[in-house]
C-alpha cells in the first residue's frame, strides 16, 4: 500500500530518521521511499557489530579512507567529496541504512554525521529501533525529519483499504476501529490477523479478534523476548494495569525504580506507549493479553493471588483506571451530527457536538464552545470573520479536547474553502485530527476529517469522500451522509470535473433535513456549474438560486448564485452590472472578492459538460455569437511561490506548502512575523534587537540573532545550502524578506492600494482612487497580527494601518456620495466604523449616504449611534454639525 503521508516528508530534507519497534513497517517504509526516488540509491542492511570502515565501504567510500579520521567534522567532508566525485552519480543518490541499532556506536555516529552533510551530498535514509545509547538527539537537532511509530501505525480508514488488496476479503463493517485499538495499528500484527481470517473464512473476524491468538507468538518472540528479563518481568507484573504511572506501578510491585523501568520500557525499547503528559504510559492490548497469559508461567500462585489482591484491592487501581469509553465520554453513535448541526444551521447555534444547549448556554457567550458554534454559523453565511471567532475559540479551550479538535479541522476546514483549488490542502494535519478523533472515540468527528483527506495529493486517500458515505448511510446518519455528499462535491471541484449529478444529490441531501443554509450554497454552485456547461435553462435556474439565497440570509451563497446569473446572461452590460452587484455583495458580508472570483473559476471549469455522468446541451443563445461561460469567467491566478498575511491572522505558505511551526523556537517565529510585516522592506538588526533582546547590542545577543536568522532559513529552505537562504536576504547591518515577482504579501498590497488611492485622488482621478481603496479594504482582513497581542514591535505598525484603512474607507465613502451611489458609500462608511467606531467623519458620511438612498429606519440608526458615539465621549450632540440632528 502507497504510504504517501508518510514518503512526502523525506523529499525535502537532507536526512530521514524512521525509529520505531520491531513489526511496524520500517523497512517497507524505506523501500517504498527507494523506490520512488528519481537518482540512484545505495541500500545497507546493517550487521550487528558493524564498524566504521564497514560502513564507509559500504556506501561506496574509498576503501583506503581511515575509519579513526571519521570522528571530525572536516574528515566527513573530504571523505564525501572523495565519494562524490569518485562515483560520477553522485547527485541526488539516497543512502538507506536499515537497522542502525545493529552497528557499533561509533559507526551509529558516524552515520549520524554522514546524514548532516547538506546538498549536493546523498540523502541519508535511516532506520532504526530504539535503543539505548542511540544519538536520536543529535538527529532531532538537526533538519532531520523523523518517522516514529506513532506515525506508521495504520489507521482504520486505511485498514479498510488495505485488506481487500491483500487478502482478497473485506473486514465486516465496525471491524476496523476496534482491530486497529486492539492492535495498536502494528503492520506485522494487522497482517497476522489477516492471515487468520484467511486461513479461516468461515469464522467470524469478531470472534478471531476477541481470541487474540494470532498475534501471540509473534509478540512473544519480537517484543517480550529480546527485552531483559528484570524489564520484562516489570511489564509481566504490571499488566494487570491498563495505564501506568510510577506511583501505581510501585503501589501493585513495591519497586521504587518504577519511574525509570517505565521510560526505558518506552523511549528505550519502544514496548509502551508515552502519554502527552510524560508520566502515563500503556501497552497495547494484545500485547497486554499476551502478558496476561504469562503471568502463571511466570509467577507462582502465591505471589499471583499477592498481586491480584493489590490490583484489585485499590494498591494499584487495577482496571477501574480504564473504564470504558462511554463512563469517560459519552460514547458517539449513530446520530452524532443531529444536534449540533441542525442547530447551526438553522441558525440557532446553541448546541455544539457531544453537549446539551442546557451545557453549552450556560458556559457563556464567551465560552469556547459557544465561540466555536458562532464560528461555523458565521462561515455558513458566508462571513470573512468566521476564522477570527474559531481563533478565539481555540486560543481559550486548552483541556477540552472536543472543543479542540472541532476548532482545529473548523479551522483547516475554513482555510482550505478560502484558498479554493487553487491552495494547499494541509494533509498532515488532516490526518492528524482524524487520528485524535478515532482514538478519543469521536468517531463522527474522525469521519468529517476524513472527507476532507480526499482533497489531499495522496491517491490512497481520494476515495475517503465515496467510504464516508457509505458509511453513514449504513448507520443510519443521514446528517453525517449529507455532509460526506458535500465532500464528494468539493473533491470533483479540486479535481477540475465539478459535476451537476453530485450537486443535485447534497442539494437534494440538504432539503431533506431542512438545511436551509448549506442548501442556499449547494444551489448556488449548481447555478454556476450550468451556467459552465451552458444549459438552455441555466439563466432562469440561476435567479432562484439568488432569491433562496437571499431568503435563508445567506450573502455569499447570494453573491455566488448573483456571479451565476452574470454567467448565464448573454448581455455584456448585464453581465458587467451583475458582476458588480456580486462583488458589492461578497465585501458586505466581509468575504473577500478575491476568493469569490476563484470559486466562480473552480466552478466554471471547461472539463466538460458533467463529471460524473450526467447531461447537459450547449447551444448559443438568442441567435448571437456564442462565449462559453468558462471564457466569461475570471481566470484563477497562478499559486505564488510566497504567501504572507498579517492582516487579520498569520499566513506563510512558501509554494502552497504550509509549515510545522511546533519545530521551531517562538522567538524565531516572533522575528518572521516581524519580518513579513515589513516584507520587501530591509530591517537593521537594530530594531530586530530592540524587539526580542531589550536593544542590547553585545556580543551575545548578535550571536543569538545570528543563530535566529539561521535557523530561520533552515527551517523555511531546508533544501538549500548554508548561505544560500532566497527568502532571507542580509543587506550590511538589515535583514529583509524577499518578495520575488508573483509573491503576495498582503501588507505590502494594502499599503501599495492606499497609496495608488490617494495619489489617484489627487489627481482628481475619482474612480480610479475608488477601485484603490476598495482593493485596500479586501486586502485588510483585520488588525495586524492579533495572535501577537500587545506586543511593542507590533502596535505601533497595527495602529497605523488601522488609521490608513478607516482613512481609506472614509475617502471611498466620500467618493461614491459625490459619485451620487449613495449604497456604495453606506457599505464603504459601515466599513470604516468596524475599524474605527469614533470616526466622526464614518458617521456623517454615513448619515449622508442613508438619507440619500431614503433609507429611513437605517438613517435613524445610524443617527443613535452617532449620538452614543459622542456621549461616550462626553460630547453633546451639537446644533451646529451640518447635517440633522
Amino acid at each position: 500500500m502507497s504510504r504517501g503521508r508518510l514518503t512526502e516528508q523525506f523529499t525535502r530534507c537532507p536526512s530521514g530518521l524512521v525509529v520505531a519497534p520491531p513489526g511496524f513497517g520500517k523497512t517497507a517504509l524505506l523501500a517504498q521511499v527507494a523506490r520512488s526516488h528519481p537518482g540512484p540509491v545505495t541500500w545497507y542492511q546493517a550487521r550487528p557489530g558493524a564498524d566504521q570502515r564497514e560502513l564507509l565501504t559500504a556506501l561506496g567510500y574509498p576503501p583506503d579512507a581511515p575509519a579513526e579520521l571519521a570522528g571530525a567534522s572536516g574528515a566527513i567532508q573530504q571523505l564525501s567529496r572523495r565519494r562524490d566525485t569518485g562515483g560520477g552519480e553522485a547527485a541526488g543518490r539516497l543512502v538507506v541504512i536499515d537497522d542502525m541499532h545493529l552497528l557499533s556506536p561509533a559507526a551509529q555516529a558516524l552515520a549520524v554525521r554522514l546524514g548532516q552533510l547538506a546538498p549536493p551530498h546523498p540523502l541519508v535514509l535511516i532506520g532504526t529501533r530504539p535503543a539505548a545509547g542511540l544519538p536520536m538527539a543529535a538527529m532531532e537537532a538537526s533538519s532531520t525529519t523523523v518517522v516514529n511509530a506513532d506515525a506508521l501505525r495504520f489507521r482504520s480508514w486505511e485498514v479498510e483499504h488495505l485488506f481487500p488488496r491483500l487478502y482478497g476479503t473485506a473486514l465486516r463493517p465496525g471491524i476496523a476501529v476496534p482491530l486497529v485499538r486492539v492492535t495498536g495499528g502494528r503492520a506485522a500484527v494487522l497482517s497476522l490477523f489477516g492471515r487468520a481470517v484467511a486461513a479461516d473464512p468461515d469464522a467470524a473476524q469478531e470472534q478471531i479478534l476477541t481470541d487474540g491468538l494470532f498475534g501471540r507468538a509473534y509478540l512473544e518472540r519480537e517484543v517480550l523476548a529480546p527485552l531483559p528479563d528484570r524489564l520484562r518481568r516489570f511489564l509481566t507484573e504490571t499488566c494487570l494495569l491498563s495505564r501506568l504511572t510510577a506511583d501505581t506501578c510501585h503501589a501493585l510491585t513495591g519497586r521504587a525504580d518504577s519511574a525509570e523501568m517505565l521510560y526505558s520500557l518506552a523511549h528505550e525499547h519502544g514496548v509502551l506507549r508515552a502519554a502527552a503528559d510524560g508520566q502515563t504510559y500503556a501497552a497495547e492490548p494484545l500485547l497486554r493479553a499476551c502478558l496476561r497469559a504469562r503471568l502463571p508461567h511466570v509467577l507462582t500462585d502465591v505471589e499471583l493471588a499477592r498481586l491480584h489482591g493489590r490490583a484489585g484491592g485499590g494498591g494499584g487501581g487495577g482496571d477501574r483506571q480504564d473504564p470504558p469509553s462511554s463512563a469517560v465520554r459519552r460514547r458517539l453513535g449513530t446520530a452524532d451530527w443531529a444536534a449540533p448541526l441542525r442547530a447551526v444551521v438553522a441558525g440557532t447555534p446553541d448546541g455544539f457536538p457531544g453537549r446539551s444547549e442546557e451545557q453549552v448556554t450556560g458556559a457563556g457567550q464567551g465560552s469556547s464552545a459557544a465561540l466555536l458554534v458562532q464560528g461555523v454559523a458565521a462561515a455558513l453565511a458566508g462571513d470573512g470573520t468566521a476564522g477570527d471567532t474559531v481563533r478565539r475559540a481555540l486560543a481559550g479551550a486548552t483541556e477540552d479536547a472536543l472543543v479542540v479538535l472541532s476548532g482545529q479541522l473548523v479551522r483547516v476546514a475554513l482555510a482550505v474553502l478560502a484558498q479554493g483549488p487553487a491552495g494547499p490542502v494541509p494533509y498532515p494535519e488532516l490526518h492528524r485530527i482524524a487520528y485524535d478523533a478515532e482514538r478519543l472515540d469521536l468517531l463522527w468527528l474522525s469521519r468529517a476529517a476524513r472527507c476532507l483527506l480526499g482533497l489531499g495529493p495522496h491517491p490512497e486517500d481520494a476515495g475517503q469522500p465515496d467510504v464516508v458515505l457509505e458509511e453513514c448511510i449504513r448507520l443510519g446518519d443521514a446528517e453525517g451522509a449529507a455532509l460526506a455528499a458535500s465532500a464528494v462535491c468539493l473533491r470533483s471541484v479540486w479535481r477540475g470535473r465539478p459535476g451537476i449529478g453530485e450537486l443535485e444529490e447534497a442539494v437534494r441531501r440538504f432539503r431533506a433535513l431542512g438545511w436551509g443554509t448549506l442548501e442556499a450554497w449547494g444551489r448556488a454552485a449548481l447555478a454556476v456549474v450550468e451556467a459552465a456547461h451552458d444549459l438552455p435553462d441555466a439563466e432562469p435556474r440561476a435567479a432562484p438560486a439568488e432569491a433562496f439565497a437571499r431568503s435563508a440570509g445567506v450573502p455569499g451563497a447570494r453573491a455566488l448564485a448573483i456571479g451565476a446569473m452574470a454567467m448565464a446572461t448573454p448581455d455584456a452590460a448585464n453581465r458587467a452590472e451583475l458582476l458588480e452587484a456580486a462583488w458589492s455583495t461578497a465585501r458586505s458580508a466581509r468575504l473577500p472578492v478575491s476568493g469569490l472570483r476563484s470559486w466562480l473559476t473552480a466552478l466554471a471549469s471547461p472539463a466538460g459538460p458533467a463529471g460524473d455522468g450526467a447531461t447537459a446541451t450547449a447551444r448559443p443563445r438568442g441567435g448571437g455569437q456564442h462565449t462559453t461561460a468558462s471564457a466569461r469567467a475570471h481566470e484563477a491566478p497562478p499559486v505564488p511561490a510566497l504567501t504572507v498575511r498579517c492582516l487579520g491572522g498569520f499566513e506563510f505558505t512558501l509554494a502552497g506548502r504550509a509549515h510545522d511551526w511546533a519545530k521551531l523556537r517562538p522567538r524565531a517565529q516572533a522575528l518572521l512575523r516581524l519580518l513579513a510585516v515589513r516584507a520587501g522592506q530591509a530591517v537593521h538588526r537594530d530594531q530586530l534587537l530592540l524587539a526580542f533582546w531589550d536593544g542590547a547590542a553585545t556580543p551575545s545577543t548578535l550571536h543569538n540573532l545570528q543563530v535566529t536568522i539561521s535557523s530561520l532559513r533552515s527551517f523555511l529552505e531546508p533544501e538549500r545550502p548554508r548561505g544560500g537562504s532566497r527568502l532571507i536576504a542580509r543587506q550590511g547591518d538589515s535583514y529583509r524578506l524577499v518578495l520575488a515577482p508573483g509573491d503576495v504579501s498582503d501588507v505590502a498590497a494594502f499599503e501599495r492600494a492606499v497609496r495608488d488611492g490617494r495619489r489617484s485622488r489627487a489627481q482628481q482621478r475619482p474612480e480610479e482612487a475608488a477601485d484603490a481603496f476598495r482593493t485596500a479594504l479586501d486586502h485588510y482582513a483585520g488588525e495586524l497580527l492579533p495572535g501577537d497581542g500587545q506586543a511593542e514591535w507590533v502596535v505601533a505598525d497595527r495602529e497605523r494601518l488601522r488609521r490608513e484603512a478607516a482613512n481609506a474607507a472614509v475617502a471611498l465613502a466620500e467618493i461614491r456620495l459625490d459619485q451620487n451611489r449613495p449604497v456604495e458609500a453606506a457599505e464603504a462608511a459601515e466599513s470604516c466604523l468596524e475599524i474605527d467606531g469614533h470616526r466622526d467623519a464614518a458617521w456623517r458620511a454615513l448619515i449622508r449616504a442613508c438619507d440619500a438612498a431614503g433609507l429611513a429606519a437605517d438613517s435613524a440608526r445610524a443617527r443613535r449611534g452617532y449620538s452614543a458615539m459622542l456621549a461616550s465621549l462626553g460630547i453633546p450632540p451639537s446644533g451646529m454639525l451640518s447635517h440633522p440632528m
